[in-house]
């Protein structure tokens, strides 16, 4: 095939720029590399050498002193053989290291926060050398050092840390010297930080046990007293309710774990009311004020005559938590009255060495209100640890007799029917509590609703019988009363339609509990 001049003209360009890029790569590759090793050794000039002040393993300490305006105090090293068993029942032992000091007097260690501390000086990196040879150590706070830490190790060897100020630019920075050496380094002031803090600073702060995963740690009760509370609180796990979750066939009655007993009987929301329970788990504290509790000291934070005293059980143990003076926070504004807040509160945990402090929201047994935490379903004991309901209205008296083992129900020897009258029941424990109204009343009930407890129930709670009246408020609406206390509103319908569910009942007919 001929082909134009045009076609011809494509062709041989196409074929000279091929040319040309095949030229331009062989010069590119065989290229001399000086740029590379250039831009490599700009690179590497970057990099600063690792300096390391000491620069041995955790386990080589012995002792660690530390001397500082809070005083000086020592850290030495214990060994204790700990065992684990394997996967095969193989039996296995190792060496376990950890550290104690006397002057903390009897209050329990973190350890972790000790072994940090530790690990942090036994392998200590500076930031950059100041000065080698410095002339005037004042200026940075060594001449007469802020704080020292003396490291004993395993080898023999004792080297003498010794801290200034913090780094005028840079307050994350600490100036640091050897014992003897005027060479000046730049430390990470976070990471010797303890070397200036006093012995309280490595105080375990975490007083109780966490909760068990499986929950079988769960608080059995708390008791509170309070200054300004006329009668103590008494706080009950619903055991009952949480044997029937156990069951497969169970109708959940309720969500909420806990109940009041003292001074209203009324379960606590779940929501509403959970640090009140819960916080007894993993209680944590923010700091540990003083070493020893004595007479001084325990009158310095209110606790010689407390606030609160709480007494709560789990895990088969039973504690004792002592709340005194409020910690008070001051805020200066320009123009104005400093303004304060409460931060927090003195605490002693009977049992445990030492005087701490303890976070607002930590310790919701200070203020908490009993209305706000109650839930708006304030019973519902498991129908089987109930003997008999007796329900009285104006048109005349209903016991009702409840079979645990064989799972019947009776009206005066007469059997009812089983589904009808557990929908009854649920009527009686559920949503009674439509909104809170605490004004006590003496008028006379339309409406009472006895539950007559179990031998069983009474050894868990010390409740024979809950009483729940009606009273009629303004021909819309019930106060509701529960064993003499007043606690919520609900409206007409509730006891319109309760009245109406027994005559259902009692006449073969169906309960319902919409209202």
């Amino acid at each position: 095939m001929k082909l134009t001049k045009s076609v011809r003209s494509v062709i041989i360009a196409a074929a000279v720029l091929l040319v040309l890029g095949v030229v331009m790569m062989i010069l590119m590759l065989t290229a001399p590399k000086e740029n590379d090793e250039s831009s490599s050794s700009e690179l590497s000039s970057v990099v600063e050498e690792t300096i390391n002040i000491t620069s041995q393993s955790t386990d080589k300490v012995l002792k660690l002193t530390v001397s500082n305006e809070n005083g000086k105090y020592t850290f030495e090293r214990q060994k204790r053989i700990v065992s684990s068993t394997d996967s095969e029942g193989k039996v296995s032992s190792q060496d376990e290291y950890y550290w104690t000091s006397a002057d903390l007097k009897g209050v329990t260690q973190s350890d972790t926060s000790v072994r940090n501390f530790v690990n942090s000086l036994s392998a200590l990196p500076a930031k950059s050398v100041v000065e080698e040879n410095a002339d005037d150590l004042e200026k940075y706070g060594l001449e007469t050092p802020l704080a020292s830490a003396e490291v004993s190790f395993e080898d023999g060897s004792v080297i003498k840390l010794n801290f200034g100020i913090q780094n005028p630019a840079s307050t994350s920075s600490a100036y640091c010297c050897t014992e003897g050496s005027n060479k000046v380094y730049l430390v990470n002031y976070y990471s010797v930080s303890g070397a200036y803090s006093p012995v309280n600073r490595y105080a375990n702060l975490v007083l109780t046990d966490s909760l068990n995963s499986d929950g079988s740690n769960q608080l059995d009760y708390l008791k509170i007293q309070r200054k300004d509370l006329d009668e103590e609180v008494e706080i009950r796990y619903m055991f009952d309710v949480a044997e029937d979750a156990e069951s497969e066939d169970s109708v959940i009655a309720t969500f909420n774990t806990h109940r009041f007993v003292k001074p209203v009987t009324a379960e606590i929301d779940i929501t509403t009311g959970s640090s009140v329970c819960n916080n007894v788990y993993g209680m944590t504290m923010s700091a540990c004020e003083y070493l020893e509790q004595t007479d001084e000291n325990m009158k310095a934070c209110g606790l010689d005559d407390p606030f609160v005293k709480m007494t709560f059980k789990y895990g088969g143990n039973i504690r004792t938590l002592l709340l005194g003076n409020e910690i008070i926070s001051e805020t200066e504004v320009e123009n104005s009255p400093s303004l304060t807040t409460v931060t927090g509160y003195y605490a002693v945990l009977e049992g445990t060495n030492g005087i701490f402090s303890i976070a607002k929201d930590s310790a919701p047994w200070y203020t908490f209100n009993i209305s706000d935490i109650v839930s708006r379903q304030p019973l519902s004991p498991y129908i089987y640890t109930v003997e008999n309901v007796t329900i009285t209205t104006p048109d005349g008296e209903y016991k009702f007799d409840i079979d645990s083992e064989n799972k019947r129900f009776f009206n005066n020897g007469s059997e009812v029917e089983s589904d009808e009258f557990k929908k009854l029941y649920q009527q009686l424990i559920s949503s009674i509590g439509e909104e809170m109204y605490t004004e006590q009343t003496s008028s006379a009930p339309d409406v009472t609703v006895k539950f007559r407890y179990r031998e069983k129930y009474f050894d868990t709670y010390g409740t024979e019988e809950d009483v729940v009246e009606f009273i009629p408020d303004d021909g819309r609406k019930y106060i509701i009363n529960i064993n003499g206390k007043t606690l919520f509103k609900v409206r007409g319908i509730y006891v319109t339609r309760l009245t109406e569910n027994i005559i259902a009942l009692l006449n073969g007919g169906t309960v319902s509990y919409d209202w």
